[in-house]
Formats: C-alpha cells, sequence, structure tokens
C-alpha cells in the first residue's frame, strides 16, 4: 500500500492520469508513483539528474545504482522510471499467460504495472527503446517470488508486442566498484543553482586542466595531481578533483572505471580526449 493513497480505486487512478503522473517527455516526464507515494523494500532516492533534467524517483537501492549506470552510460537520453505500462494489455497478456494479474492490496482492483526504466534513444533518425526490471537476487528466491515473476513475464511479453528489448537486472550482477565510482564522480559536477565562485567556474577549471593533461610529463596520482593544480592556480582545496571528475563525467578522461580507487590511479592510467575527436594516454 503505498503512503500517500489510502485506498486504491478506479476514481483513484483516474485522477493520478489527469495530474499527469506517468506522463509528459523529455524532462517534462512525471512517473506512475514518486518516492513519497510508494511503499518500498529498500531505500528510496530522489536526484536531480543533469543528464535528463529533472528530478529522478528511484524505489531501491538496486534502481539507484542502475540509473547511475545507465545515466553515466549516454546511450539514453531519454530515460523514464516508473514508466506504466496500458492496464487492457497487461490484462489481456495475464490471461492469456495464464498467470494472475497483480492487483492493489485488499481491494478488486487491477494494478497499474510499471517497468523501472524505459530508454529511448532518437538519435540518427532512427528510434531505440530498451525496458528495464532492477530486483534483489533474493527477491528471485522469496516466498513471493511465484508473483514477482510473473509480473516479469506479463512486463516481457508487453514489450516483446511492440519489439523492445526487456531486461531484468538484479543486484548482485551490477559491479560495486564500478557504480561506487561513478557515484563518486557524479558528486563532483556542478548543481544547478550551486554558488560556484562565478558562473560557469568548475567548467572553466575542467577545460583549463584537460590542455594540461594533455600536455603534461607527471608521472604522479590523480589525486596528487589535483592537490598540485589546486595549489599553483590559486584554487580552493578540492576544485581540482571536481574539475577531474567534471571531465570524468563528460567522458573527456577517461580510465578503467573499475579500479578500487580512481584518485589513486597513476596519471599514466588515464586517457585524454582533448576535442573529442582523438584519444591518448595522459603525457603521450
Amino acid at each position: 500500500m503505498t503512503k500517500g493513497i489510502q485506498k486504491w480505486s478506479e476514481p483513484v487512478i483516474e485522477r493520478l492520469i489527469k495530474e499527469g503522473q506517468g506522463s509528459g517527455e523529455g524532462p517534462d516526464y512525471v512517473p506512475w508513483l514518486g518516492v513519497h507515494d510508494m511503499a518500498s523494500a529498500g531505500r528510496t532516492h530522489r536526484a536531480w539528474s543533469p543528464v535528463y533534467g529533472r528530478t529522478i524517483h528511484l524505489q531501491s537501492d538496486v534502481e539507484w545504482r542502475s540509473f547511475l549506470l545507465l545515466e553515466f552510460s549516454g546511450k539514453f537520453p531519454e530515460l523514464y522510471e516508473g514508466y506504466p505500462l496500458e492496464r487492457k494489455l497487461t490484462l489481456e497478456i495475464a490471461e492469456a499467460l495464464g498467470v494472475k494479474h497483480p492487483y492493489y492490496p485488499g481491494t478488486n482492483v487491477p494494478t497499474v504495472m510499471t517497468v523501472d526504466f524505459l530508454g529511448v534513444d532518437k538519435r540518427g533518425g532512427d528510434l531505440r527503446f530498451a525496458a528495464f526490471d532492477c530486483k534483489r537476487s533474493e527477491d528471485m528466491d522469496a516466498k513471493n517470488a511465484d508473483h514477482i515473476i510473473a509480473k516479469l513475464q506479463i512486463t516481457r511479453t508487453y514489450f516483446a508486442g511492440m519489439n523492445v528489448p526487456h531486461h531484468l537486472v538484479l543486484h548482485s550482477q551490477l559491479h560495486t566498484q564500478l557504480v561506487k565510482n561513478i557515484e563518486w564522480i557524479r558528486g563532483g559536477i556542478a548543481k544547478t543553482g550551486e554558488d560556484e565562485a562565478y558562473v560557469g567556474y568548475i567548467k572553466e577549471k575542467s577545460d583549463q586542466m584537460l590542455y594540461e593533461l594533455a600536455n603534461t610529463s607527471y608521472k604522479g596520482a590523480l589525486a596528487e595531481y589535483c592537490q598540485a593544480f589546486d595549489e599553483r592556480h590559486g584554487l580552493r582545496s578540492g576544485d581540482a578533483s571536481r574539475a577531474a571528475r567534471t571531465l570524468l563525467w563528460g567522458h573527456r578522461l577517461k580510465c578503467d572505471l573499475r579500479n578500487s580507487d580512481v584518485a589513486k590511479l597513476p596519471l599514466q592510467s588515464f586517457l585524454v580526449e582533448p576535442d573529442c575527436a582523438s584519444q591518448r594516454a595522459v603525457g603521450q
């Protein structure tokens, strides 16, 4: 049962639809249910996305970690979390499959099913979709596993009918260190409305750093280089680290993010793309 809705009914669903829940495109999208609307077995997350231009609502840690990977990958310029499926179709699919369609607890109201993420790529004149559901591995072995599997069968069949691939993401399949590093990188980028030294300050320092990295012969670790960069240019402590993370975020500076501590990697471990057209090792 949701926190904000004590009793589900058809009028409640109609009201949510009229309010624009589960609709909109790009930065105007609103998920079917926000983090304050729905109880969750895990922690919920609300996070502003500079890529998607809006606050993302995630219902669990595994959704958050999956989101970090999808956002950073750049594969989907549009990403819609908690995307609702058409009930008429999910009910028909459940009947055809011979599985039980989910209902809201304590009611005879069929649930408006959602997929955790729907990725959309319109680049190059083509329209490409991919759907993702995220689960904890232990959920698949729990007492209600049959219920979860039935929902996944319905969802997969729903998207198969639209020629859209559906992927099941288990938290045990996510590379823990990769996720941690992306979260660290993400924490360094300039936030909307942030009180920078001046507008575009972090971006300016990252551009300056990129030029230096393309021409440096420094052999030490990234963290040491950033400390020296702060001192050399009279910056506040930590500003160079944020500049480096901004470069990593924009894929203008690259390394193997499965390493345990990116900040301690020697500069030779990184590739720099000064104009995003050529790629070479730092100092080469």
